[in-house]
C-alpha cells in the first residue's frame, strides 16, 4: 500500500486500512478526535477585538462575518481531515505532514507554508492568552519592561514544552478536551445564563434557550472528560 515514496517511511506511518467502517465512529476514542477538532474554535477571546475593528460594526454585519468565517473554517478542516484520513487511514499522524516522505517536494513546500502560517498566526493566540492571564490575576502593572519579561517567560516555557512533547496530537487533543470545550460549550452558556438573569422579564423562549445552552455545556463537559480519559489511557 502506498506509492513509490512509501518505503521512505517507517511502518507506523505507512497507509493502513481496516474493515471497521462507519462503526468506528461510535466509540469512546472518537472523543479524542472531538477534542482535537475543538482547537479550531478556540479564538473566542478575540471576538470583541474583531467586532471593535470591524468597519461599520453593526450586529448584522458582525454576524455575517462570523457565519462566513465559521462556514469557511468548518469546510477547510473537514476537507483536510478527510483527505488525510482517506490517504493514510489508521496510520494518520497527529501532524499529517509526518506521513509524507522527506523526498516529497510538494509536501516540503507544504511544511514551509505551515511554518509561515504558525509564525504569523501564533501572536494572535499568544496575546489573547497572555492578556487573559493578566486579567485573571488582576495585574494592572503593564509597563513595557514587565510585559516584555512576561512575554519572554511564557514563550520560553511554551517552547521548552514543545521540544519535550513529541506528539502534537496529544497537545491538540488535551487542549481541545479541556480549554476548547470550556471556551466552546461551558463559558458561553454560563455567560448567556447570566445575561438572561439580569433581564427584568425574560421571555419563555429565552428561558428555553438558557436550558438548551446549559444542556450543551453539560454535553461539552462529558465529551471533554471522556476525551481526557481516553487520551491518558492511550499514552499509558
Amino acid at each position: 500500500v502506498g506509492g513509490k515514496l512509501a518505503t521512505d517511511l517507517p511502518p507506523t506511518l505507512r497507509p493502513a486500512f481496516g474493515n471497521v467502517g462507519a462503526a468506528g465512529v461510535v466509540t469512546a476514542s472518537t472523543s479524542i478526535l472531538v477534542g482535537m477538532l475543538s482547537t479550531a474554535y478556540m479564538a473566542h477571546f478575540n471576538a470583541p477585538k474583531f467586532y471593535t475593528e470591524l468597519k461599520n460594526n453593526t450586529i448584522p454585519r458582525y454576524l455575517s462575518v462570523v457565519n462566513t468565517s465559521f462556514a469557511a473554517s468548518i469546510s477547510i478542516f473537514a476537507a483536510m481531515a478527510s483527505l488525510g484520513f482517506l490517504t493514510f487511514g489508521a496510520s494518520s499522524s497527529g501532524l499529517i505532514l509526518n506521513n509524507y516522505s522527506p523526498r516529497d517536494s510538494l509536501m516540503g513546500l507544504s511544511k514551509i507554508a505551515v511554518a509561515v502560517s504558525l509564525v504569523f498566526s501564533y501572536p494572535l493566540a499568544f496575546v489573547g492568552a497572555r492578556d487573559g492571564l493578566l486579567d485573571l490575576l488582576k495585574i494592572t502593572n503593564r509597563k513595557d519592561s514587565f510585559m516584555n519579561a512576561l512575554t519572554v517567560g511564557i514563550l520560553g516555557s511554551l517552547t521548552t514544552a514543545a521540544l519535550i512533547i513529541p506528539d502534537v496530537s496529544f497537545v491538540m487533543a488535551f487542549a481541545g478536551s479541556t480549554l476548547g470545550n470550556a471556551l466552546i460549550y461551558v463559558f458561553p452558556a454560563l455567560m448567556f445564563r447570566g445575561a438572561i438573569k439580569k433581564l427584568p422579564n425574560p421571555t419563555k423562549l429565552q428561558k428555553f434557550e438558557v436550558k438548551a445552552a446549559l444542556t450543551s455545556a453539560v454535553l461539552g463537559l462529558g465529551f471533554g472528560a471522556m476525551g481526557v480519559t481516553k487520551l491518558l489511557q492511550s499514552v499509558m
